[in-house]
């Protein structure tokens, strides 16, 4: 069954999504951890896990295989929440701003 994103944004329900998501990785999955002042450091990582997404993305298309794609994207999210949790960023208060924002604006996210 094919959902629409407003049908996705409506069943999305606060306690299951990324609220949940981010407070787990928050207090069961190690990631380094850095402080504010060093944000450079986490930054880098993240950049560098892209261009490894990027390479890993070129390579599975050829074989078909998408397992290390997997393990890459779930990298990226870890670390992208692990500078939001340093931060004090919700993600979902943020996504939930950014799609009110671009809602009748563009025709699609980027």
């Amino acid at each position: 069954m094919n959902m629409t994103k407003d049908q996705i944004l409506f069943s999305l329900n606060r306690e299951d999504s990324l609220d949940l998501i981010q407070k787990y990785v928050l207090e069961n999955v190690v990631v380094d951890t850095f402080n504010k002042k060093d944000i450079s450091s986490e930054m880098f990582r993240l950049f560098f896990n892209v261009i490894e997404l990027g390479k890993e993305i070129r390579s599975s298309l050829k074989d078909q295989d998408y397992q290390n794609t997997e393990l890459k994207l779930a990298d990226i999210f870890l670390v992208l929440i692990s500078i939001c949790n340093s931060l004090n960023i919700n993600l979902f208060d943020a996504l939930e701003e950014r799609e009110q924002v671009l809602n009748g604006k563009v025709a699609k996210w980027f």
